[in-house]
């Protein structure tokens, strides 16, 4: 059997490929699913297309080229193995898998399955998987009701985040240099906005917050230049919550930016997703799956807006027109979907 897969082969160079899968029928415990839609992630996608994780080329890194990108893919199950009861013939899923067209999958832990709920759109249940990672920074906070929070970069990521703060009680401030990002924001509910220079920012935050800073700053970027102006944003006592997967090398003296660390007792906290456990294992509360399924239910009771965060439906093929609009046109790219049941 045939299918078509995405393959970043180089820097600035992924194409869709077509391939034998080396089995047609799902064995015991399988399922055969195809594939309607997917998100691409665009800080990790793009981190490795550009070659800005430096794991890209290096041979034998997590992401070295040839590689095949995508983690957010919604399919319809069409065909089952022997044992199978996660999902039944018919019914749509969310999985972890690439941009590709066909592929099989088993359903539980590293390859979960997780049912799309009825009536929620196939581009907006694959866009979903973004706030899996933008929920890790709310689940490490240590947030009361009512504190301020800074959200800086309002990609994707860094909007879902700000919208999740907003609905666990906190007032949110959320910070981007692009001005169409910061509309869109207030769109979704964010009340307060800033842009401007690092200075301007810091007199901005400042005003809203009565002199006192933020409780949790969130790097949302993965930029340490972007923790340092966060760190000077935190109240004293704070925290800052690296949520954006740092890559990019930056020279710094160290002193200035562990200064708040020492002197104000900033917390610096990762809060990388893939931390999480894939499915539930108590006694730790939260887990992949769970966090799915808790976005999922967000977005069916109107509480958390994934669909404003779509600006594109694309055709699968034009995944490097895809990757380049994200890339070079911040202003108009922000979230892509890339539809499965049409060609280019």
């Amino acid at each position: 059997m045939q299918v078509r897969e995405a393959i970043t082969q180089g820097r600035n160079d992924v194409v869709v490929l077509t391939r034998e899968l080396d089995h047609d029928e799902p064995g015991p415990g399988e399922m055969l699913l195809e594939t309607v839609a997917t998100f691409i992630s665009a800080g990790t996608e793009l981190a490795i297309y550009t070659g800005l994780d430096p794991e890209a080329g290096r041979p034998g890194g997590w992401c070295s080229y040839p590689f095949k990108p995508g983690y957010a893919n919604v399919s319809r199950v069409i065909a089952v193995g022997d044992g199978v009861r996660v999902a039944s013939v018919g019914e749509r899923v969310f999985t972890m898998h690439g941009h590709v067209s066909r592929h099989f999958a088993t359903g539980t832990g590293w390859d979960m399955t997780v049912h799309v709920p009825d009536g929620l759109d196939d581009g907006t249940a694959a866009a979903a998987r973004m706030a899996m990672v933008s929920i890790t920074a709310l689940q490490v906070a240590d947030l009361e009701l009512n504190d301020w929070v800074a959200v800086l970069g309002l990609g994707i990521v860094g909007n879902l985040a700000a919208q999740l703060f907003n609905l666990s009680g906190a007032r949110v401030i959320g910070i981007d240099p692009v001005g169409a990002r910061r509309e869109l924001a207030q769109r979704v509910g964010v009340e307060h906005v800033v842009g401007g220079s690092p200075e301007e920012v810091a007199e901005a935050v400042k005003s809203l917050t009565g002199g006192d800073g933020v409780r949790v700053s969130v790097d949302a970027v993965g930029d340490v230049r972007v923790v340092r102006q966060a760190a000077e944003l935190t109240a004293d006592h704070g925290e800052v919550i690296f949520l954006g997967s740092p890559r990019a090398s930056v020279q710094a003296d160290l002193n200035e930016a562990l200064h708040p660390v020492h002197y104000r007792w900033v917390t610096f906290k990762g809060a990388l997703e893939w931390r999480v456990p894939m499915e539930p294992a108590p006694p730790v509360r939260n887990s992949t799956r769970g966090n799915l399924e808790t976005v999922y239910d967000l977005i069916a009771r109107d509480r958390l807006h994934v669909t404003p965060l779509v600006s594109h439906r694309m055709p699968a093929d034009d995944i490097e027109k895809a990757y380049q609009g994200l890339l070079n046109q911040k202003d108009e790219y922000w979230g892509v979907v890339l539809d499965w049941t049409t060609g280019s």
